[in-house]
């Protein structure tokens, strides 16, 4: 009696088995490669419309991962050198979390350069929304010439951190992240020289980012440069066009050595010293994020007098 049972419940799991294997074959001998290539080339302009995009190619490998192969953006009559380029996006389903978490939940990994974004969401769907989870390694800025574009000023760096992003359902749109990011490695274009430097390098910077809508809100944030170490907190409002997004941000920094380097040990340069012995370099970024202004509070006169002695 016993073995009739196991016998019947080990047909039914061949047949269940072999039942599954057949489907997932048909999946993939009738996957529509071309709808979800040019299906995603039209979701990217609707999302990004500043840019012409362009995907390589789209399948589904066994066990159903889905995987796109270079996704581009050019700007508009430009097809030589891409501003964004995604080396490969792969999604799969996680079968057994989403049938015991009742959601669908995936798991997904980005390609940028040689770095990458990978992690899990989830999509309960209706009132609930869903939640995305992930891990950033090493993306170099270098290989988005985008940002620098839409900026106009040179951006070099690598970025890692981590974000949780919950994502709302289509009555309510509006989609909150938190992060925690560190940039290393890199240096910053000035559209404003600072006593004669047109770059600020950076050994690494790094902030909390809370995000709702297009604000970013910055906190705990540390600077390390050869110049000075520094800690700084505020606000960025982003535009579709990064170059109108505003910046609101308010820090110190103490000042090292090689901040003065290029100085001549003028009166002023001595009587600035004097001022900030013992105590940090106060300042604020306020404007355009594009080119926005650099201000001292009480020491402004000051290093505007040192600015004018280096003309």
């Amino acid at each position: 009696m016993g073995k009739s049972v196991l016998r019947r419940l080990a047909t039914i799991l061949g047949y269940a088995l072999y039942g599954t294997g057949v489907l997932m074959l048909g999946v993939w001998l009738l996957f529509p490669a071309e709808t979800v290539r040019r299906a995603l080339e039209e979701r990217l302009g609707r999302t990004w419309p500043d840019l012409q995009w362009r995907v390589e190619g789209a399948a589904l490998e066994l066990p159903l991962k889905l995987t796109v192969r270079a996704i581009k953006g050019y700007e508009v009559r430009e097809t030589e050198a891409p501003l964004v380029r995604l080396e490969r996006l792969t999604v799969q389903p996680d079968l057994l979390a989403s049938a015991l978490s009742r959601a669908v939940q995936t798991d997904y990994r980005l390609e940028i350069g040689k770095g990458s974004i990978s992690g899990m969401a989830r999509w309960r769907g209706g009132q609930d929304g869903g939640r995305i989870e992930g891990m950033i390694r090493e993306i170099n800025l270098s290989s988005i010439p985008w940002m620098s574009r839409r900026l106009g000023r040179s951006l070099q760096g690598a970025v890692s951190g981590t974000f949780t992003a919950n994502l709302q359902p289509a009555s309510s749109p509006e989609t909150t992240l938190e992060a925690r990011l560190d940039l290393t490695n890199g240096r910053v274009g000035l559209q404003r020289p600072i006593l004669g430097r047109r770059e600020l390098p950076f050994s690494k910077v790094s902030a909390r980012v809370s995000v709702q809508g297009w604000v970013f809100e910055l906190a705990q944030g540390e600077i390390a440069s050869p110049l000075f170490d520094g800690r700084f907190a505020g606000r960025v409002a982003l535009r579709p066009d990064p170059g109108q997004g505003q910046i609101e941000v308010q820090g110190v920094v103490d000042l090292k050595d090689n901040f003065f380097k290029g100085l001549d040990n003028t009166v002023n340069l001595q009587a600035f010293r004097l001022q900030l012995k013992d105590k940090p370099l106060s300042f604020s970024i306020m404007g355009d994020l594009a080119g926005p202004g650099i201000h001292y509070g009480e020491h402004a006169m000051l290093v505007q007098t040192l600015e004018q002695e280096l003309r």
